[in-house]
C-alpha cells in the first residue's frame, strides 16, 4: 500500500445494497484495480433507505488518518437524467442536501454561472455552446466519474406501429404510434 508519513492511501467506498447485485461485482473489480496501484478500498455498504435517506446526505468523509465506517470517500450510485441536460441539481453549489442532490458536495462558481446561463435561454445553439463549456469543466475538474451507462430494454407488441424508444426507459414517441384496429 502507498503510504506517506506512515499514513496509508486508503478510501471508504460505499453503495446501496439492492437487487442490483452487479454493484457488488463492480466493487470487487474496483477494489482489485485500486490495490494493484497501491490504494486500499474499504467497502461498507448500506440498505437503500439508509444509503440515500441519511448516509449520502450527511456527506461525511473519512478523516485523513484512514477510512471510517459511517463516512465515505467514494460513493457509487445511479443518477437518472431527463430530456433537458441541465445538471444543476446534482452539482450546483446551492444544491447540497437537503436542498438538492449534490452528494459530491462539489462547488465550482464558474460552473454555477454556466448553469444559470443555460437555464436563462431556450435557444438550442446558445445552450449547446454553454453545454460544451460545462462538459469541459467535467473533463478537467472530475466532479464525478462515470462507471457505466445501463442499457434500457423496451418492447412493443407486433401490431404496434412506428414505436421508437426514447433515451430514457419510460420515454417514447407515444404521439406517433398507431396500432392495428386501434388496440395496442
Amino acid at each position: 500500500m502507498r503510504t506517506n508519513a506512515r499514513q496509508r492511501l486508503e478510501f471508504e467506498y460505499s453503495t446501496a445494497l439492492s437487487s442490483q447485485i452487479w454493484r457488488l461485482d463492480v466493487e470487487t473489480i474496483l477494489q482489485s484495480a485500486f490495490q494493484q496501484i497501491g490504494i486500499k478500498l474499504d467497502i461498507q455498504n448500506y440498505p437503500p433507505p439508509i444509503f440515500i435517506g441519511s448516509f449520502l446526505p450527511k456527506g461525511s468523509a473519512s478523516p485523513p488518518t484512514g477510512a471510517v465506517a459511517g463516512r465515505y470517500d467514494i460513493a457509487e450510485y445511479a443518477q437518472n437524467f431527463y430530456y433537458d441536460p441541465d445538471d444543476a441539481q446534482i452539482l450546483a453549489c446551492d444544491q447540497f442536501p437537503p436542498v438538492g442532490s449534490n452528494y459530491d458536495y462539489y462547488c465550482n462558481h464558474d460552473l454555477d454561472a454556466l448553469y444559470k446561463q443555460e437555464q436563462a435561454t431556450a435557444d438550442p445553439g446558445i445552450r449547446q455552446r454553454i453545454f460544451v463549456q460545462i462538459h469541459n469543466i467535467y473533463l478537467t475538474q472530475f466532479p464525478f466519474i462515470v462507471l457505466s451507462g445501463l442499457l434500457q430494454i423496451v418492447m412493443a407488441k407486433k401490431h404496434t406501429h412506428n414505436f421508437q424508444p426514447g433515451p430514457f426507459s419510460t420515454d417514447s414517441n407515444i404521439w406517433e404510434w398507431w396500432c392495428d384496429q386501434g388496440k395496442c
